[in-house]
């Protein structure tokens, strides 16, 4: 399934709750499509070091870097005619683009740059991170450079962010009050504190009482000079919201089988189904695998016939034994409550094939590991 998803898509999109591997999976897809001849990009919005430290790049920047050779090596690209490269999104660095592209004036960009409503707006205005990675994703797509382009996303509900910052900024950047308050008098060229004093608005007066005037002319003097990446900006969120909604795009919902994470699973699913995306397919990370014996007495016997038990006393491998015995039930039970988990997953989500990474026996922490992970992704 995973590498149908990668022959068939231009973007893969992992998402999924916290703390289900979803960066390792991104990163193992990555690789697996690179083995497979694609030009490929694995990219994060996470700060988090995680992807880096996946993929072995001592840290990333925010321009795409290719994989170091012995890396490419140790993930079975060797001979193989695909690259991957690695990125994490810089929300600054990535409007700051946006803005070079729109506006050719040098004196307005640094007005713009230096302007502290700019500021705010592209470090700290709840949703800026997104925007900027929708805005990067489309970059990156559009380019060429990549056959395929693989987004490591945060936890779900962050991930909704993502999905609707393109429609939220539209919808802000076509506001009628925005663009009456961003349209400067007839004949001027700059914004005039007058403008807002001459209509006799009541709540701006007390605004400037309450954020001081100097604040409003900041705000009025960045709409105008914005107004040029304003228009930008309604573009590309639509070309944006187009491209999610794309037939060459697909999401990758990363869950383990646990209530929790099968029930947020569920919900970003029919979150998705409603928006008008279709989930491409499921990754069930982490799936115990249910234990050949969970009787002491048959621990007992395949303890005396294995080479390392052979010469123990035999109260020592009954003891043993009975020790084991309790702790396999346990993983038999865990076992079985995964497999009604994901029961429960196929019969809500009827069509959307489910693949599933057993849990390993060591953290996945290496590139050997990585590439183990892209295995089991490849073996269904």
């Amino acid at each position: 399934m995973i590498q149908a998803l990668v022959n068939d898509n231009r973007v893969l999109v992992c998402v999924g709750p916290g703390g289900v591997g979803k960066t390792t999976i991104a990163a193992a897809v990555a690789a697996l499509s690179a083995r497979h001849g694609k030009r490929t990009l694995v990219c994060t919005i996470d700060p988090a070091p995680r992807l880096a430290d996946a993929l072995g790049t001592g840290g990333l920047g925010a321009e795409p870097k290719p994989l170091p050779p012995d890396a490419c090596r140790a993930l079975g690209m060797d001979g193989a005619e695909g690259t991957l490269h690695a990125v994490r999104i810089d929300t600054e660095a990535t409007f700051e683009r946006l803005v070079n592209e729109s506006v050719a004036d040098p004196e307005m960009r640094r007005r713009i740059f230096d302007n502290v409503i700019y500021r705010q707006i592209t470090t700290m205005l709840t949703g800026s991170q997104e925007f900027a990675a929708t805005l990067a994703l489309h970059d990156f797509a559009a380019s060429g450079r990549f056959d395929l382009v693989v987004l490591d996303t945060p936890p779900t509900a962050n991930a909704l962010d993502f999905l609707e910052a393109p429609g939220r900024i539209a919808a802000a950047v076509s506001s009628p009050a925005l663009s009456w308050f961003a349209r400067p008098p007839q004949g001027a060229r700059r914004f005039s504190f007058q403008r807002l004093r001459s209509g006799g608005a009541l709540l701006v007066r007390r605004m400037a009482k309450l954020v001081g005037s100097r604040f409003l002319e900041d705000a009025g003097a960045f709409l105008v000079d914005f107004q040029e990446v304003l228009t930008a900006f309604l573009a590309r969120a639509q070309a944006v919201d187009k491209l999610l909604r794309g037939p060459d795009v697909g999401f990758l919902l990363v869950l383990v089988p646990e209530v929790a994470a099968i029930d947020e699973g569920l919900y970003f699913h029919e979150r998705l189904r409603t928006a008008g995306i279709g989930i491409a397919g499921f990754v069930a990370n982490r799936v115990h695998a249910a234990p050949g014996l969970d009787e002491a007495a048959a621990i007992a016997a395949a303890l005396r016939t294995d080479p390392g038990g052979a010469g123990l006393p035999a109260a020592t491998i009954d003891e043993a034994a009975a020790r084991l015995a309790p702790v396999a039930r346990a993983f038999a039970a865990l076992a079985v409550s995964e497999r009604r988990e994901l029961g429960r997953l196929g019969a809500r989500a009827p069509g959307v094939p489910i693949t599933e990474v057993p849990l390993l026996d060591h953290d996945v922490d290496n590139l050997a590991e990585l590439r183990v992970v892209g295995e089991h992704l490849s073996a269904v």
